[in-house]
């Protein structure tokens, strides 16, 4: 590799994986070549510590790169056309062979700028200062103590207007110092460090870091008890209501330990008051959508019409809320509440020390629309998955018996709709091998194994209490496990006939029984899906159990669509035909019964049942997963207590 790529990759990998320094893999890093004509810089999106020599970078021509700050045309374009413009044109620059729709950091220009090695970080330590009234002030004492040369840089609205005002200071730094600046520290925003070597880079980097810490006194710490399980669990289904009824959006709710941040600032005495100002940076505006909201006591109804208020005077609603006495509580997809929890962990810090420092600087409303409208930050929010798929986008399914067969292929189908899937399944082999087969498919898709019993009320009891600490709710339950022991009456064995029972009543009972208190404590409704069978509704030979069962199943759900209905949880049942692929109910033995039973050979047991519907079309698990995503989606809100039956016509509901 290049002298210049090696050195990137060496800076980033160090910096990355100190948590000191990186707030949720932020930051940038750029090296030029020996020959000054070329740099190699982070691709946006990219988290430092995962840069390799194949990946996470761009190469560009410094030239081309500076030559948006030159050219004087730049300037009176509107500004939305003109960052378009600099994506465009820094792309344009790059002249290496990356295949992907990777981009140069947004920042190239202001890095062409700066000495051969850049690092560009937001430490709290640092944020700590540039996020506070008297932030710049404190920070002056303490470079003037250890005499080190900086540059503090006045906030400015990021990418071509910060390249801009960075290029002016820095000449005149250098004119009057007669070298380029080492250290820029950027209002609301973090640091700059830059130098002739990797070493120096990464010694002036650490140097910033102790200078700013010697200035922080120790915040004082918090109750530390930890909530119980319970009041965590209602504390999330409060939140889901709360966020479902200002927004109407299905979100599931993370629940982070009381960390030191949030202990200490759950016990400050302003904690409401320090939490009521804007977004400290754009990191916080983007990814969290603001400060995280106060909540003093824990009230649905209350939560909502602060959401509600915020909503009206033009915000975002926030993604993550501190609950006094309980914790902090993220409300955003699983692929990004870890990383709004650790911006808003360093928030709650951050507003703590500027509370010393005379007062929290925040972004103003002007710096906001700005940072929402910017086409820049929108692609890097997209590329961390914080983006709604499908018209069951968020929503929160439990599908039994998806370790095969139509479990299987009715789980894949909620996933492709968007939903959080958890597979549960007696055969953990089998349902693992389910959420592997969506994860290659759907590298987004949030998905979970849980290994179930649906005969044992405390297996249940268990499966349901895993999907809540990892999601914080849920939407739908599909009742999909089931057995079809297939005999005559004459022959049927009383343990065959009990199993029947067990796995395709009393199973779907318990399922449904426990989906239901939670659907009701949740309080923003749901559905139950209860698969049956055509056998369901015309009786087939040699299938007494079966018959019986799916027969149940259908007036169970009847049953419970009158009781539930009021409570906005609907219950609907799926009649489906024959579907062979994948099903163990359809086993070779299973077949030569069905073979004996019509006089017929085995090879010709499929393409008899085929032809036994009205439009001669084998069914397929995606057929049967198509009508369960309608019945669960908003299209069928006023559907309940009904049979669908995706059969291809060879039953006719009456």
């Amino acid at each position: 590799m290049e002298r210049a790529l090696t050195d990137l990759i060496r800076i980033s990998n160090v910096t990355g994986k100190d948590p000191a320094l990186v707030l949720g893999g932020g930051g940038n890093t750029s090296v030029k070549t020996a020959d000054g004509e070329y740099m190699y810089i982070k691709a946006s999106g990219t988290a430092l510590k995962d840069m390799d020599e194949k990946r996470g970078w761009r190469h560009l021509r410094i030239d081309g790169v500076l030559s948006i700050l030159s050219d004087k045309s730049m300037a009176k374009m509107d500004t939305m056309r003109r960052e378009t413009e600099v994506v465009n044109r820094l792309l344009a620059a790059c002249c290496d062979d990356v295949a992907t729709d990777a981009r140069p950091s947004v920042e190239a220009h202001l890095h062409a700028l700066l000495d051969t090695h850049v690092i560009h970080l937001h430490p709290l330590v640092v944020a700590a200062y540039v996020s506070a009234k008297n932030g710049r002030a404190e920070l002056e004492k303490l470079m003037a103590k250890e005499k080190m040369s900086w540059l503090w840089v006045p906030y400015t609205d990021p990418g071509y207007m910060l390249a801009k005002k960075i290029a002016r200071l820095v000449a005149d730094y250098e004119k009057q110092h007669g070298h380029k600046a080492g250290v820029l520290i950027l209002e609301k925003h973090g640091v700059f460090v830059t130098a002739s070597s990797a070493d120096a880079a990464l010694r002036l980097v650490r140097k910033v870091v102790s200078i700013c810490e010697s200035g922080l006194k120790p915040l004082k710490a918090g109750q530390t008890e930890l909530p119980s399980a319970a009041s965590i669990t209602q504390t999330k289904l409060t939140i889901r209501k709360a966020v479902f009824d200002a927004t109407g959006k299905y979100l599931p709710v993370s629940y982070f330990a009381t960390t030191e941040s949030v202990t200490a600032f759950t016990a400050h005495s302003q904690a409401a008051r320090l939490l009521a100002t804007p977004a400290l940076n754009p990191d916080e505006l983007v990814y969290a959508n603001g400060s995280a909201l106060w909540v003093e006591t824990p009230k649905a109804d209350a939560i909502a019409r602060k959401l509600r208020t915020l909503a009206q005077r033009g915000q975002k609603v926030p993604a993550a809320f501190v609950v006094k006495g309980r914790g902090l509580f993220v409300a955003a997809e699983k692929s990004v509440a870890s990383l709004i929890a650790d911006i808003t962990d360093a928030s709650l810090k951050v507003r703590l020390y500027a509370a010393r420092f005379g007062g929290v600087l925040a972004l103003t409303k002007r710096e906001q629309d700005f940072i929402n409208n910017w086409e820049s930050e929108a692609f890097r929010k997209k590329l961390v998955g914080a983006t709604e798929r499908g018209e069951l986008s968020n929503r929160i399914a439990v599908v039994t018996g998806a370790g095969s067969g139509l479990g299987r292929s009715i789980a894949i189908g909620l996933a492709r709709a968007g939903a959080m899937v958890a597979l549960t399944d007696i055969d953990e082999t089998a349902v693992s091998e389910t959420a592997q087969r969506i994860a290659q498919e759907q590298p987004q898709s949030q998905t979970m194994v849980v290994p179930c019993n649906v005969t044992s009320e405390s297996s249940v009891a268990k499966a349901y209490e895993a999907v809540l600490a990892h999601w914080g709710g849920l939407d739908v339950l599909v009742n999909a496990a089931g057995v079809a022991p297939p005999y005559a009456l004459v022959d049927m064995p009383v343990d065959k006939w009990r199993l029947a029972l067990e796995v395709n009543l009393t199973g779907y009972f318990l399922m449904a029984r426990e989906a239901a208190r939670l659907m009701i404590q949740q309080g923003i409704g749901g559905n139950i899906i209860n698969l049956s069978s055509k056998s369901g509704l015309e009786a087939s030979k040699n299938n007494t159990a079966y018959n019986a069962t799916k027969a149940g199943e259908l007036h169970m759900a009847r049953g419970w669509a009158l009781e539930l209905g009021a409570q906005g949880i609907r219950v609907n049942c799926a009649a489906s035909g024959n579907v062979f692929e994948g099903s163990k109910i359809w086993s070779p033995e299973y077949i030569k019964v069905c073979a004996r039973k019509y006089g017929i050979k085995p090879e010709e047991v499929i393409p008899y049942y085929v032809n036994k519907t009205a439009l001669r079309r084998e069914i397929k698990g995606q057929d049967i997963a198509d009508a369960i995503v309608f019945l669960c989606s908003d299209k069928a809100r006023t559907i309940t207590g009904q049979v669908l039956v995706p059969d291809g016509g060879q039953v006719m509901v009456r």
